[in-house]
């Protein structure tokens, strides 16, 4: 119980301090949906994820699953936006390690003088290269942390930064409930034309509840959030079913959200190989949101 006390502590006071930072917002890309298993799911499902991406969901979700795997992700985002994603992972039960690499393409961006004279183009770009150490501190209580090194050019102006996450599972003494907590995205960045950077920092508490029906598996997840930079709490719900662990249908429902509500998506599995795809609806003003992506497991 001490352990837990001070998990507890700990997660509040690094969003405590964090809260009191000041300057622009940056770094955006961290709240981007990094995999369709999640994004399905309204941002669910990382503790049943089997993707090498699990622990940018929260940290310690990779210790739910068991063995390798490399993960390819291609997200085809607003205003023509590309975001690519690499990642890894190896959980053996008692500890995970993984890391991944985010880049985010913006596009070329038309570049004019004062009098509307066009003079070119430039490049906006996002990138974040994250490691991730999980560990079970007992038989119920598993915790990880990630540690990113994150990198935002601007037309000429650029930023670099360190972040982190803190992740926490409790497999609860009722059947197949376990509730997550995480803070994400805390740390420190350079200036950016003299304006400090403020990281998109966020705390999240969740519980899910799996049913067994024969051969397949019905998971269903809540997850609570609340961002710095708004008071709103918003919140999402996800559904996977696992129909004899080789098709996976998942959707989800976004709450509190200015843009994003509903999503779906699913997911094949062949020998070593899974093949995941996600459908978000953003707005009528807004292209949807499409993700891709491979698994290889070893």
């Amino acid at each position: 119980m001490k352990k837990i006390g001070s998990i507890i502590i700990l997660l509040a006071i690094v969003f405590a301090v964090q809260a009191e930072v000041d300057g622009s917002k940056g770094f955006q890309m961290l709240r981007i949906l990094n995999y369709p298993v999640t994004a399905g799911q309204g941002g669910n499902g990382a503790m049943n994820s089997n993707s090498g991406f699990s622990f940018l969901d929260n940290a310690a979700a990779p210790l739910m699953q068991n063995g390798k795997v490399v993960s390819f992700c291609q997200n085809l985002w607003l205003f023509d936006t590309k975001m690519s994603n690499i990642g890894y992972r190896n959980s053996k039960g008692k500890s995970s390690f993984g890391y991944s690499m985010r880049y985010l393409d913006y596009g070329e961006i038309p570049r004019y003088t004062n009098t509307g004279e066009n003079i070119g183009s430039y490049q906006p770009m996002d990138l974040a290269v994250t490691f991730n150490y999980g560990y079970r501190i007992a038989a119920s209580h598993y915790i990880g942390v990630n540690l990113s090194g994150l990198y935002e050019k601007i037309d000429t102006s650029s930023s670099t930064g360190l972040s982190g996450d803190v992740g926490y599972i409790y497999l609860s003494p009722l059947k197949d409930i376990r509730v997550m907590a995480g803070v994400k995205n805390f740390g420190t960045t350079s200036k950016m034309d003299q304006e400090n950077i403020e990281l998109p920092l966020t705390m999240e508490l969740g519980i899910s509840k799996d049913f067994s029906i024969q051969s397949n598996r019905l998971t269903t997840e809540l997850k609570l959030t609340k961002d710095i930079d708004n008071d709103q709490l918003k919140g999402a719900i996800g559904v996977e079913a696992n129909l004899y662990e080789s098709l996976f249908v998942r959707t989800g429902y976004k709450f509190g959200y200015d843009l994003e509500s509903i999503s779906a998506g699913f997911g094949v599995k062949l020998s070593h190989f899974t093949i995941d795809y996600a459908f978000v609806p953003v707005s009528e003003e807004l292209e949807d949101v499409h993700l891709l992506g491979l698994n290889y497991h070893f």
